[in-house]
């Protein structure tokens, strides 16, 4: 299912597109620059607020949002201590990151200020992409409440919810999808593999494998013949009695 799933987001879903020398990041290394602190977020705002220009404790600050999941916050307040202090951050290991921070950040606030529902979902993509699923579940949210009647944003929150532990949620938005577009798909699919070895509903599962392998056409799914292939024979796997 993971490698179903990897070459799913590239090929089906479209593609958040980074600059050439935007920095790469992923789950695993997101947070390798980071350095020890002993100190808490209180206690460094505390800080920060009787000296702002405290840069060391300022990165301290931000590292510590990063590595409570608060990425969007974290991000913000590297790009804002940047402007302030350009020379004085590229010191520190989390410049690694600046440029990614500036463009979620700018995204972010072209997603509010405009309700952008374009902006939104690739907001949200970008965090899935590094691992940070708890954002990307707010930024999918915040979309389809513009607009409820979207298809892959629905199915990409599912997959974000899953991540999350929230499998009985994440099936709930497929079903959601399947209401919106009874044929779809890879709502069926996904829904048959949460359903199978998330939940261990295998009665209930097959039967959303069934219609899946129904729907499984290469002119429908609109893929190139590989990856249909490989839908295709999994199908087959998972259908055979």
């Amino acid at each position: 299912m993971n490698r179903l799933f990897f070459l799913f987001i590239i090929s089906f879903l479209p593609v958040l597109l980074y600059s050439e020398n935007m920095t790469k990041c992923c789950e695993k290394n997101y947070f390798s620059f980071q350095d020890k602190t002993n100190y808490t977020i209180k206690s460094l705002q505390e800080i920060i607020n009787k000296n702002s220009s405290d840069i060391k404790c300022t990165i301290d600050l931000i590292n510590l949002y990063l590595k409570n999941g608060n990425v969007s916050k974290g991000f913000k307040l590297l790009v804002k201590t940047y402007n302030k202090y350009p020379k004085k951050v590229q010191k520190f290991k989390i410049y690694k990151i600046f440029k990614i921070a500036k463009y979620m950040t700018t995204l972010r606030k072209k997603a509010k200020n405009n309700h952008d529902i374009n902006a939104w979902n690739k907001l949200a993509f970008g965090y899935y992409k590094m691992g940070v699923f708890k954002e990307a579940i707010k930024a999918y949210k915040q979309s389809i409440s513009i607009n409820p009647k979207q298809i892959e944003p629905r199915i990409r929150l599912s997959l974000a919810l899953l991540k999350t532990g929230r499998k009985y949620m994440a099936i709930e938005e497929l079903q959601n999808v399947i209401k919106l577009d009874k044929n779809n798909f890879f709502a069926y699919y996904y829904a048959g593999k949460i359903l199978k070895y998330n939940i261990k509903d295998i009665k209930k599962a097959n039967i959303y494998f069934k219609k899946a392998k129904q729907l499984c056409t290469l002119k429908e799914l609109n893929m190139n013949k590989k990856l249909y292939k490989m839908f295709k024979q999994d199908l087959d796997n998972e259908t055979k009695k």
